[in-house]
């Protein structure tokens, strides 16, 4: 057998540790003759090239060959059984990696960032939990042809001319009154009187919207079950029908 040949190194290295082939078989888990077939060099008796060449490896190091056989031993092994060791990947490739990774993130938050400042809703919306929020300026009415006369601290008489076919009435509001929103499931809601729109979005469970109620106002949704509205923490019973895919509710008319 060739000195320099895989078995030959192999038996070499094995015989001055003065260890026997069944004892390196039964410390590795590998058939006596798997390795009685590479310490001879006869690598077609294994199951298959890859299989072999791992075995060769796990002996190489179990027998403790020195750095220079057991490099020995890889080369041999790589040539004789044609294996192609897979490369690590370079340094400059895993930064190439955490930079792309690190740009996505920051590009991310920009647009979140970009997505919260140009949001018109943002700043017009209060969407509490536990905060209540009191105004302690006179409210002033100048839509719908409502005359508002700030008669009273606390009460103010608004003379509301709804249509052709209604009668004017007289309605006091309180100047702190207020309304609560609350969505029981996921809903689109939208808050609005003929001049402006106050809200308009989509609802997740739990998320409430309160505003100072005016006498104006109207709202809209698309699923009237899935909503609560509270007047001075009072909740009022929804007795619409719904019509269609959009509700509208007239606030001043379930409130008074």
């Amino acid at each position: 057998m060739k000195v320099d040949s895989i078995g030959g190194i192999l038996v070499s290295w094995r015989k001055k540790q003065g260890r026997f082939i069944t004892d390196c078989a039964n410390e590795l888990n590998a058939p006596i003759e798997y390795l009685d077939a590479i310490e001879n060099n006869l690598f077609s008796e294994m199951p298959n090239n890859h299989y072999a060449y791992n075995l060769i490896i796990k002996y190489a190091e179990f027998i403790q060959l020195s750095d220079k056989d057991s490099k020995k031993i890889r080369n041999l092994a790589q040539k004789t059984l044609k294996i192609t060791e897979q490369k690590p990947a370079s340094k400059r490739y895993y930064k190439r990696v955490w930079s792309i990774l690190g740009n996505t993130i920051f590009v991310f938050m920009l647009l979140i960032c970009v997505t919260v400042i140009y949001d018109e809703d943002f700043y017009g919306r209060i969407l509490l939990i536990n905060i209540k929020t009191a105004i302690l300026e006179p409210i002033t009415i100048d839509a719908l042809n409502h005359s508002v006369t700030n008669t009273d601290p606390e009460i103010i008489d608004l003379s509301i001319n709804k249509s052709s076919f209604e009668k004017n009435n007289q309605i006091e509001v309180k100047e702190l009154n207020t309304i609560e929103v609350q969505a029981r499931g996921n809903v689109w809601v939208e808050v609005a009187d003929r001049e402006k729109t106050y809200i308009s979005r989509n609802f997740k469970t739990g998320e409430r919207y309160l505003f100072n109620f005016r006498g104006n106002e109207i709202l809209l949704t698309d699923n009237l079950s899935n909503i609560i509205i509270k007047y001075n923490e009072t909740e009022i019973a929804l007795t619409q029908k719904p019509s269609g895919d959009v509700v509208e509710i007239d606030l001043r008319s379930i409130i008074f």
